[in-house]
């Protein structure tokens, strides 16, 4: 495949972005005695995140749309990581949540343009495969970098943890911004309006489409331990095991996803979000069996790591060449949207109804997220006309 060495540092700075990103998450005890706060004011580190991704996206796509697409990524990295070694400086949550928004704003950025960065470094038949490669950084992020940022953080204390995250933020971003980037393209015009093009439509549809079935799913992942321990019957110390379990069947999931979008590129998101459903609706059985409970968390866990690449890059193929930074600003900002309303949403379902209500209406949101993508007929862009089957080798 073309670029491997470029594909290979995006990963890494995929992993890099996301394990920063998530690092607060095994670290809030910590954080919270560290900075002499509440356990429940210091997840204001991990709320501010998607928040600060879902308002800032696009606009700082647009400012930033006339510099080399690939050294504008490199730069993000490196902002976001000098942001993290700030946090392990400051003396205060305020201050934190300050330099986490300066760190959030640059992750998404790298998420905006890492998608369309390699859709241009690819020939369009092989764009699926070479996602997949570039989104197992973040599928090891979630697998290795976090639970060593915690290792470390009880080691050597969490700003000692947070502070070393510099280190492989710099390998990532040296040889991107050694490579050659991507050529000046219509998406860096002044004043051009990306919303007229014709396949902003679909992109938006797309988004908002995608955005409700993963409202669906994180109205259940936020509460996962709480499924497998109230709705399930598991005990607490099986928790890991099982999440384990969902993060491999997640791998697999990501390992299928370039397969699948490069063989079905127009059905590929569709079928997906079916069979999320799906999965989404086996979770009320989780009580019926232990095996049953197994096998419906293997089926969440590898629809779960297939969902977000084959959207990034159903995205990427809908929209035209010229708006494709803006695409994938949009497609950042469905997931987190997603993310923040699902998990709270679910937090007051589950207040109010119990887990039965609260993966029935998870289900439901997720079911009309998918009605609508099969409702609309939009393009799926490649190089040309995309046609349900295996994509074209020419141009």
């Amino acid at each position: 495949m073309e670029h491997r060495a470029q594909l290979a540092a995006l990963s890494l700075a995929a992993f890099v972005t996301v394990t920063i990103e998530l690092a607060p998450t095994g670290l809030l005890p910590l954080v919270a005695d560290g900075l002499d706060v509440s356990r429940a004011a210091a997840g204001s580190l991990v709320a501010s995140w998607a928040l600060t991704i879902a308002v800032s996206s696009v606009l700082l796509v647009r400012l930033t749309a006339r510099f080399d697409r690939q050294r504008v990524i490199a730069v993000a990295v490196l902002i976001s990581a000098g942001a993290t070694v700030a946090t392990a400086l400051t003396p205060t949550l305020a201050a934190a949540l300050a330099v986490r928004v300066v760190g959030a704003a640059a992750h998404g950025v790298v998420w905006a343009l890492l998608v369309p960065h390699v859709s241009s470094l690819v020939r369009p038949e092989r764009l699926g495969r070479a996602i997949s490669i570039v989104l197992a950084g973040p599928t090891a992020a979630t697998v290795v970098g976090v639970p060593l940022v915690t290792a470390s953080a009880a080691a050597l204390g969490w700003r000692a943890a947070f502070a070393a995250l510099a280190v492989p933020a710099v390998l990532a971003t040296a040889p991107l911004l050694r490579a050659g980037g991507a050529p000046p393209s219509a998406s860096r015009r002044t004043g051009y309006r990306w919303w007229k093009d014709p396949s902003a439509r679909s992109v938006l549809w797309t988004s908002a489409a995608t955005a409700l079935v993963l409202a669906g799913h994180f109205a259940l992942a936020t509460f996962t331990a709480v499924l497998l321990t109230a709705r399930a019957g598991f005990g607490q110390d099986a928790v890991a095991p099982l999440l384990l379990v969902f993060g491999a069947a997640g791998v697999g999931g990501l390992a299928v996803s370039g397969w699948l979008s490069d063989r079905r590129p127009r059905a590929a998101l569709r079928l997906t979000a079916t069979a999320f459903i799906a999965a989404l609706g086996a979770l009320g059985v989780l009580g019926v069996h232990p095996v049953v409970a197994v096998a419906a968390v293997t089926a969440w866990g590898f629809l779960t790591g297939l969902l977000p690449p084959v959207f990034q890059v159903t995205v990427t193929r809908q929209a035209a060449p010229a708006i494709r930074g803006e695409a994938g600003a949009m497609a950042i900002t469905a997931l987190n949207v997603g993310i923040a309303a699902g998990a709270g949403v679910g937090g007051v379902v589950l207040a109010a109804g119990g887990t039965g209500w609260l993966i029935a209406v998870a289900t439901a949101t997720a079911a009309v997220g998918a009605a609508l993508l099969w409702a609309h007929d939009g393009p799926a862009r490649a190089a040309g006309r995309v046609v349900d089957g295996p994509m074209s080798q020419s141009r």
